[in-house]
């Protein structure tokens, strides 16, 4: 290999290159020398690079050499991939897999997994197992491996983490790779690197577009392209040429580099036979031609179409489709262009349909939601100037726009009623039981508050192991056909009072300049629909944020900002609403998730929202139908409630903690909420006059076990409240913190385990720690635990965007339970709760982030009749203390007003 370190120029490696040919053929029997030749060749003659890896890999066959087939065949399938000879090359992996599994070399076993991953990653297909294969590897590789096996390690889960939109991990593997590509003095990494960070940055900045950001990408552009060439690696050139590109303006010097670059790019992809870096310059030509000479863009589009379909690439058939959409953008009709567009989805859709568990599928669907964006809002602007006929067009973009949200959770509700009961291997259900009773043995080790920093990070290795197997261990994803609400059947099955307002918060303009669709609500009614232009995502992201800032002030300050994001995003739309409409669910988008809709208001002095309309969030229309066209359950039953849970002293000490919250690691330190005792025996107060008995589970009572063992059948409510604990990192770590109940379990409800529950049209409420919020993706919405419930069947979720004070939850709660007690739905019976809040002059940080998602008009409780007798022997007792209960409520309420009025 001292041929190959030292080769790192052109002359150099022309020189290595003739001394390694001259010793092959004094020494025809060693392999190894055949192996080093095809490396240097690989980044600039693919071809002979193929040639020599299969020399070698047939020598080392013959010679009995596992170690060197194994090496070999990795390199040969990596030559075949970039000339797109991908049957080939799949035959390659697994020849390479059966080669390192008989040699019994763990080493060999370790490339066996990286080279899988890696094949599932250059087609696009099944990037969740691609990860967790790699994410396998590193804990072997690291850090007793070779500087060479880390290398071949770290390039494609880089790679893998930023097509599932792991930004922020892929940035820390590159890292990483950059400290090795300088210890070991690798040229050729290090230009990797140089490209790869650049891409990444790009990437970034398609996310929040701004012109300051571009030119600084070109620079970083330029430098990939100049470390390239100084490795002689012409891979990395294609696609730092290609890069440069994308990053030139459209002045007359820069269109004529531009052209350059790309051309410069295609012919050495053609010279050197790498099919997929052609494809990838012929879109990135054609994009740019589009505004300057339509016919050879068209070319360009047509001859990369052709090239992917040829090597059944489903990621760059998706991206050329995506090319073609925008190349008719530039040159063709609207009305064609939006036909193109619309067929570019079908490819995406396509290459969403590969990936194997719902988690990979969301985050790969996310990195094209701007797609989405785009063409519903070029959809809505063609229908206000008629290009294309406005009824049209709002039933077009309600489509694109139902095609874009929460589709993981829609088919995982749709595949649990339309299909049946998937049969799981006896042996593969023993497996997963097993790593999960030891997932629970390693969290309960985690939440040991005098864990050593050592020991908590071995111990998070081991996690990271079992909850990679366990997903390998999960039934596969079943698909069945999404029933999508059309613009019409919404319209007819909302109900007159109701008002559906679907937002698309998308960019006014993407990184290039181009019209990116912008940003949309669409008001549907019973009355018809309307669309209407709001702020785009990079301006609505701050003024969300600022909201949210200015509520945790307790000091009134934000009626100003509520007011200013009334104006911006309803005021227009409330005010052409039918006067009948008393209820609004809202469809939230982008940064809109974490908008507390309930705290907006029409003046500052004025009264918030949820004081006009009843509110609920909806993951998509066609969610809310399908809830809707279940067969309603009689409001009886039971309410589970569990309360304050007690961890038997696995809790650091006796404290009492005032919020309801947490992180993961600090949940040995979370206190008692006695609050939340008083919650719930009120909560089980109100609810015994009705037809749904409560059970109260409190202290050690309410835990994880007595959860799982519950008659869910009978269950109408569920209402838990308890710490929480939300790790956006790791969206399936968070949980909410219940005391175990038997030795098995870890006290920690996680979301895989919420998905089993087998809720069937409950009310969920979670009293506790930011209910509502998590990782957000874009088109799947937020990861959150509400989510998890949803996925287990409830019909509605009642959480919070926040943490919340135990005794302020405390307080609302009970304001809601007494009026779900009198029969008023479950949207209804949060609205009295927060107007009455906010009549007694509570901070809106009290009430604004509780809210109701999912169906906003179930109704889980009916009052009992009460009997004859039961009223006459209570009757004088009940009339004798109303007077006293009265005064006091008064009295209360005073005191609460003036509190509330002291905060704000």
């Amino acid at each position: 290999m001292c041929f190959f370190r030292n080769a790192q120029g052109q002359e150099a490696r022309d020189e290595a290159r003739r001394r390694l040919q001259g010793l092959i053929a004094r020494h025809p029997e060693r392999p190894w020398l055949t192996l080093v030749l095809g490396h240097m060749e690989l980044h600039s003659e693919p071809v002979l690079a193929e040639a020599s890896y299969r020399r070698a890999a047939l020598a080392f066959r013959s010679q009995g050499d596992a170690e060197g087939e194994v090496m070999a065949g990795i390199n040969l399938r990596a030559a075949l991939g970039l000339r797109g000879q991908t049957e080939e090359a799949h035959q390659w992996v697994l020849r390479v897999g059966e080669v390192a599994r008989a040699s019994g070399n763990p080493w060999l076993e370790v490339r066996a997994l990286i080279l899988e991953a890696a094949e599932l990653s250059d087609l696009g297909q099944d990037l969740g197992r691609a990860r967790r294969l790699l994410k396998r590897a590193e804990g072997l590789a690291f850090p007793d491996g070779t500087d060479g096996l880390k290398k071949q390690l770290l390039v494609p889960l880089a790679t893998v983490s930023v097509n599932l939109g792991r930004f922020d991990e892929a940035l820390d593997v590159y890292g990483r790779l950059a400290e090795l590509a300088e210890r070991t003095k690798d040229a050729n990494t290090e230009a990797r690197v140089r490209f790869a960070l650049a891409n990444l940055a790009w990437r970034r900045l398609d996310e929040r577009p701004n012109a300051k950001g571009r030119s600084a990408l070109l620079r970083l552009g330029r430098e990939a392209l100049m470390a390239s060439e100084r490795a002689g690696s012409k891979v990395l050139e294609t696609m730092s040429l290609r890069l440069v590109a994308e990053l030139l303006g459209d002045g007359p010097e820069e269109r004529s580099e531009a052209e350059d670059a790309l051309g410069r790019c295609i012919d050495i992809a053609r010279e050197t036979g790498m099919t997929e870096r052609r494809i990838t310059c012929l879109w990135t030509r054609a994009e740019r031609r589009a505004a300057v000479d339509s016919a050879a863009a068209w070319r360009d589009v047509d001859e990369g179409l052709a090239l992917a379909a040829e090597h059944d690439n489903p990621l760059y058939l998706a991206s050329v489709w995506r090319t073609r959409a925008t190349v008719a953008f530039r040159t063709r009709p609207l009305p064609e262009a939006l036909g193109h567009a619309e067929r570019a989805l079908d490819a995406v859709e396509v290459l969403r349909q590969w990936q194997r568990d719902a988690s990979s599928q969301a985050e790969l669907f996310s990195n094209w939601a701007s797609d989405y964006h785009r063409l519903a809002g070029r959809t809505l602007e063609a229908g206000e100037t008629s290009a294309v006929p406005p009824r049209e067009a709002l039933e077009r973009a309600f489509a694109v726009s139902e095609r874009l949200r929460a589709r993981t959770l829609f088919e995982a509700l749709v595949a649990s009623r339309a299909l049946p009961a998937q049969e799981e291997p006896p042996e593969q259900r023993e497996a997963r039981d097993g790593v999960l009773r030891s997932l629970s043995v390693i969290q309960r080790g985690l939440l040991d508050p005098a864990l050593s920093a050592s020991e908590r990070t071995r111990l998070l290795g081991e996690l990271q192991e079992l909850e990679r197997r366990e997903r390998e261990l999960r039934p596969a994803a079943r698909h069945a056909e999404l029933p999508f609400a059309s613009l019409t059947a919404t319209e007819q099955r909302l109900g007159e009072e109701e008002a559906l307002l679907v937002f698309l918060a998308g960019s006014d303009h993407d990184v290039q300049g181009e019209r990116a669709g912008g940003a949309w609500v669409m008001a549907v009614t019973r009355k018809g629909t309307h669309a209407y232009r709001i702020p785009d995502r990079a301006r609505l992201r701050p003024a969300v944020a600022l909201l949210s800032g200015l509520i945790e002030r307790r000091d009134g300050s934000e009626v100003a900002p509520a007011a200013a994001l009334y104006a911006q995003l309803l005021a227009p739309v409330l005010r052409d609403l039918p006067p009948k409409v008393s209820r609004l669910l809202l469809v939230p988008d982008g940064p809109l998730h974490d908008l507390p809709f309930a705290a907006l208001r029409e003046h500052a002095d004025g009264p918030p929202l949820m004081a006009r309309y009843e509110l609920a969030r909806v993951p998509s229309a066609s969610l809310l139908h399908y809830w809707r066209e279940q067969p309603a359950k009689p409001p009886e039953g039971e309410a589970l409630v569990l309360a304050d849970p007690d961890r038997g002293g696995t809790l650091q000490g006796t404290q009492v903690a005032f919020a309801r919250g947490g992180m993961f690691l600090e949940t040995a330190n979370l206190g008692a909420l006695p609050e939340a005792r008083r919650e719930g025996r009120t909560v089980s107060e109100a609810l015994e006059d009705t037809d749904v008995k409560p059970r109260l589970l409190i202290g050690t009572e309410a835990s994880e076990q007595a959860l799982k063992q519950s008659r869910w059948d009978a269950v109408r409510i569920l209402h838990v409240a308890a710490h929480a604990v939300v790790d956006v990192e790791s969206p399936e770590r968070s949980a909410l913190v219940l005391a175990p109940g038997a030795a098995g379990e870890d006290g920690l409800l996680q979301p895989r385990e919420i998905a089993e529950l087998r809720l069937r049209d409950a009310l969920v409420v979670l009293s506790s720690c930011r209910g509502a919020s998590g990782a957000l993706l874009a088109g799947e919405g937020v990861l959150s635990l509400a989510r998890a419930f949803f996925e287990s069947g409830a019909r509605a979720v009642v959480a919070s965007l926040w943490p919340m004070r135990d005794a302020e939850a405390a307080e609302l709660l009970e304001r809601y339970y007494r009026h779900l007690a009198e029969g008023q739905s479950a949207a209804s019976a949060l609205r009295e709760a927060q107007r009455e809040a906010w009549e007694d002059g509570e901070p809106a940080a009290m009430w604004a982030g509780l809210g109701v998602m999912g169906d906003a008009a179930l109704v889980p409780v009916r009052p009992a009749a009460r009997g004859l007798g039961r009223s006459v022997l209570v009757g004088g007792a009940v009339g004798t203390g109303l007077l006293a209960l009265g005064l006091w409520g008064l009295g209360m309420r005073r005191a609460r007003r003036k509190r509330g009025s002291g905060q704000a």
